[in-house]
């Protein structure tokens, strides 16, 4: 419920509170309009329409607004509390946990400030002070379920998982609403994947869908999820996705497409949609087509969706492109947004993983819609046109696994951009130990069972050969326990296997120092690890998957020329790495060739790519144009 400052509320300070609780936001503002024409500086009037204007996605607006009734009268926890919801959702997290700040000093033990205060240290990476205030929060009230979720999340980032969930099964054994459920199955999922516990995860998700099964982040994590387990055949993958696309035409408003004039003689507006223009792996993938792009054909915008911009975000948003950050921003608002800039081509760079826009491709806000980059499948979105791919990846017959048309960029979908860190590739680590050393740094959830088995086979078949497993979850002793128990029950010795945790970037590239050969899972492939390994001089050993997302690795390989390190079956694939081990100095050879092959080639040709991706933009386009000049005949 909406407090105002005034004793005696005016009548119509009263309907505009009423309106905006039934979300009529015209009419809310309409006498909000009416009281600041009789009075500019009533302060409720203010901060309700700067709360409208929040709604709408305004954010600016809103924080001058409620800025205005603070000047006026700032005794209101209410006012600096929701400033610095606003302010959080344009990126301005500092400033969000000031405006927090004096809130409590006003009401401080007021739960609900509390909660939204928690979030926004939670966001700022600040999670013990996240998790002090949540414990305060459900101290004052127990039963305060959102807030145990929230506190779940912290548990997560602080790889506590068992903590985190704990806090989940809570709420779902208490709590009887559905919201609440959705959310702590949500959660719940996301904290068994970071244990690599699939099939819970998967179990969780469908739980969260049975209580809320129009909420779209909750789809994308199941769907998501569903891409790493080997027991799910690939059509049963591309049916789940068309159910959730079904789902999402049935809820498209209407009124909401695009109204660009077809024009094939003026400069295309490209428009990039990501969560992820920040320090990750889709940013090694996009630079190289945001540093060149030709810029006198191509108008090129970048919807940045970056709550906390670090290094890599100032970094791709100096290229020559207008850079709008729709942090904070509702879907309705990013379409309108994307609308009003007249974009031709949307270009989705994440798919279903974390804070996508699905939703806005949903409305069609632009004539043409691409798939790129961020999600080894298909969106299963209708209105999502093509995708864009290569002849590896997805082979002739994939065609009828995607609801979007196959456009395909040879020899591979993807360009890599180097890292920053200027660190030699070392000697081959062999030579020195007497013993050939496997690595695999991948995030634990693509490391199924059949991937583990293999890995036993590898390391039975070449005695006194090492692993190196690195992960952020291997952080977390209990996970290293369970991993080394099992490696053990299997007849591996704990002193062939060593257990990394986090790592900084710089020293997981030089760790590759210490590895002879790469290990990549199925049945997704790890894409970016195998890109930074090969930098480092080390060759990465493959399975030839089934999937998009299983042969991502063995792209590289056939554009790098290396196509030797693919193998089709597990037995080629030992056999093959019998091979490598007893012909080191081959392999020490291959390990100082390896960057100057990548250098020379596609994969780090970003001229040369970004020149490959225009023209089938430009196809696209003209082919758009084509057919909207056939119809106006």
């Amino acid at each position: 419920m909406i407090k105002s400052t005034q004793d005696r509320m005016p009548q119509e300070i009263k309907k505009a509170i009423f309106f905006y609780e039934k979300k009529q936001y015209v009419q809310s503002k309409k006498h909000c309009e009416f009281i600041l024409s009789r009075n500019p500086r009533h302060p409720d009037a203010l901060h309700l329409l700067g709360l409208i204007a929040g709604q709408r996605g305004q954010l600016d607006q809103a924080i001058n607004l409620i800025q205005k009734a603070i000047d006026i009268f700032d005794r209101e926890s209410s006012y600096h509390s929701n400033l610095a919801i606003f302010l959080a959702r344009s990126g301005a997290l500092d400033l969000s946990i000031e405006a927090y700040q004096k809130a409590l000093t006003l009401c401080p033990d007021d739960p609900g400030i509390l909660n939204n205060f928690g979030m926004a240290l939670y966001y700022q990476k600040k999670f013990e002070q996240s998790r002090d205030c949540f414990h305060h929060v459900l101290t004052l009230k127990p039963n305060y379920y959102e807030a145990r979720i929230h506190l779940a999340m912290v548990y997560e980032s602080m790889n506590r998982i068992d903590d985190s969930i704990n806090c989940c099964q809570y709420v779902i054994a208490k709590s009887k609403m559905k919201s609440h459920l959705s959310m702590a199955f949500n959660q719940l999922g996301n904290a068994y994947l970071k244990k690599a516990m699939l099939s819970s995860a998967i179990k969780a998700y469908k739980s969260a869908l049975e209580n809320d099964n129009g909420h779209q982040q909750i789809w994308s994590n199941y769907l998501l999820v569903l891409n790493y387990d080997p027991a799910q055949s690939v059509d049963k993958i591309f049916d789940t996705h068309k159910d959730w696309g079904n789902l999402m035409a049935k809820k498209l408003p209407k009124n909401s497409f695009h109204s660009n004039m077809p024009d094939e003689k003026r400069p295309i507006r490209i428009g990039y949609v990501s969560a992820d223009f920040r320090t990750h792996p889709v940013s090694f993938f996009i630079e190289p087509v945001l540093k060149h792009h030709n810029e006198q054909k191509y108008e090129v915008y970048c919807y940045a969706d970056v709550q906390k911009p670090d290094i890599i975000t100032n970094r791709l948003s100096k290229y020559q492109n207008i850079w709008k950050n729709i942090s904070g921003y509702s879907n309705a608002a990013v379409s309108e947004l994307i609308k009003s800039d007249g974009i031709d081509i949307l270009i989705d760079l994440s798919g279903h993983t974390a804070k996508n826009r699905l939703s806005v491709f949903a409305e069609k806000p632009a004539p043409i819609q691409v798939s790129y980059l961020g999600y080894a499948n298909t969106t299963g979105l209708k209105l999502m046109d093509y995708r864009l791919t290569d002849i590896y990846t997805d082979p002739k017959g994939s065609e009828k696994y995607y609801t979007e048309e196959l456009v395909k960029i040879d020899p591979c979908f993807c360009c890599y951009q180097p890292p920053d860190q200027s660190i030699d590739v070392s000697d081959l680590p062999a030579l020195k130990n007497g013993f050939i050393t496997f690595g695999a740094f991948h995030n634990l959830i693509k490391v199924s069972e059949q991937t583990l088995l293999l890995w036993v086979n590898l390391l039975k078949s070449i005695p006194n050969s090492r692993l190196i497993l690195q992960s952020i979850t291997l952080s977390d002793a209990a996970s290293v326990n369970s991993f080394r128990q099992w490696f053990e029950s299997k007849g591996i010795k704990p002193h062939r296997i060593e257990f990394l945790g986090y790592q900084s970037f710089e020293n997981y590239l030089i760790k590759h120092h210490d590895i002879d050969i790469l290990l990549d899972t199925q049945p997704w492939s790890g894409h970016t690890v195998s890109c930074h390994g090969l930098w480092m001089g080390v060759p990465i050993m493959t399975l030839e998957g089934n999937r998009h997302a299983g042969r991502m690795v063995g792209s590289i390989l056939t554009a790098l020329g290396l196509e030797d390190w693919i193998s089709k079956t597990h037995i080629e694939y030992i056999q093959k790495m019998i091979f490598w081990s007893k012909e080191q100095e081959r392999l020490a050879m291959l390990r100082q060739y390896i960057r100057s092959r990548m250098i020379q080639s596609s994969i780090c040709n970003g001229l040369r790519f970004t020149q490959k991706l225009e023209l089938v933009y430009q196809q696209m386009w003209w082919k758009w144009c084509q057919e909207i000049h056939q119809f106006s005949r």
